[in-house]
């Protein structure tokens, strides 16, 4: 890469950062003030919790179409599994959403409850299910599993796209984060804030080991509210995924059109070697999954 190339790349991951900054800055405050100004906001029907990299943002754009569906003012607020947007309080959480004022106007105008919901793909955060149970007990929790080597691919790919790049080939960045996980480290309540910083780096391999995350969701929230979805299915017909989002939240059936949001539209193919160790590593982890869902999925276990 030459020089001038270089300091191009280095430019526009430094704009890009100060773009993304400058939007979370923003909406953040905005919340502080609308808390004030609209304290009524209700608290969500249900919450797609994940994983990353599965379809989230598709599910959720289709239920957009849903008249039935009043969404918050963004698909991710990252209030149950982010401590510093938590310690803003329940008002600025409940600023992102409609007002009891929005939600009796749209019963009268559709004949029926509407509802409302949030798509925050952060379940391998290690307090987002306490945090969610104490506020929203109630809530339908919505989860869409990808064959966790695909995802770890994906998600590698997205990150070298952000602002930060990893700077390692997927391959020296996996070998990192095995390493890591093999000296007995995980991501904790404790630490959570410190390791912020590099947790997407450090969730390649983790956050694919859906059956531990599920556990501790089970913990506190019972098995009938959750809908569980199979990626490589639903994909082939996301209308009708969409459909059974609907469906388990309490709404009802309405025309939702088939569409793919956030593609990544990667070119390059992960490598063999990386998918072979990748393959092997999951195979107790989806072993696991599929005896706690009994549920069979075509993936290796």
């Amino acid at each position: 890469m030459t020089t001038n190339r270089r300091r191009s790349k280095q430019f526009r991951n430094a704009f890009r950062r100060l773009q993304f900054k400058g939007i979370r800055v923003s909406r953040r405050y905005r919340m502080h003030v609308k808390k004030h100004l609209r304290p009524d906001g209700v608290l969500p029907d249900f919450l797609i919790i994940g994983a990353m990299k599965c379809g989230t943002t598709t599910l959720f754009k289709m239920l957009e179409q849903h008249p039935g569906f009043l969404p918050p003012v963004t698909k991710e607020i990252h209030y149950f599994d982010s401590p510093l947007n938590n310690a803003r309080g329940q008002a600025w959480y409940r600023a992102h959403y409609p007002s009891e004022r929005d939600m009796q106007a749209a019963e009268k105008r559709l004949g029926h409850a509407p509802l409302t919901g949030e798509a925050t793909p952060a379940m391998s955060a290690p307090m987002y299910a306490r945090n969610a149970a104490e506020l929203v007990p109630d809530a339908r929790i919505i989860v869409s599993l990808r064959n966790p080597v695909d995802r770890a691919w994906s998600h590698y790919q997205h990150y070298q796209r952000h602002p930060k790049p990893d700077p390692l080939d997927f391959q020296s960045a996996l070998e990192r984060e095995l390493s890591w996980l093999a000296e007995g480290n995980t991501i904790t309540e404790d630490n959570f804030l410190r390791l912020s910083p590099t947790a997407h780096r450090l969730g390649y391999v983790l956050r694919g080991r859906y059956v531990e995350q599920l556990e501790k969701w089970f913990e506190y929230f019972p098995k009938n509210q959750f809908l569980i979805l199979n990626f490589e299915r639903w994909v082939q017909d996301p209308a009708s995924a969409a459909r059974r989002v609907a469906e388990h939240v309490g709404l009802p059936a309405a025309k939702l059109n088939a569409t793919r949001s956030n593609q990544g539209g990667y070119q390059k193919s992960m490598p063999q070697a990386c998918r072979d160790l990748l393959t092997e590593y999951y195979r107790p982890w989806n072993r696991r999954l599929f005896d706690m869902i009994e549920e069979e999925w075509d993936w290796p276990c």
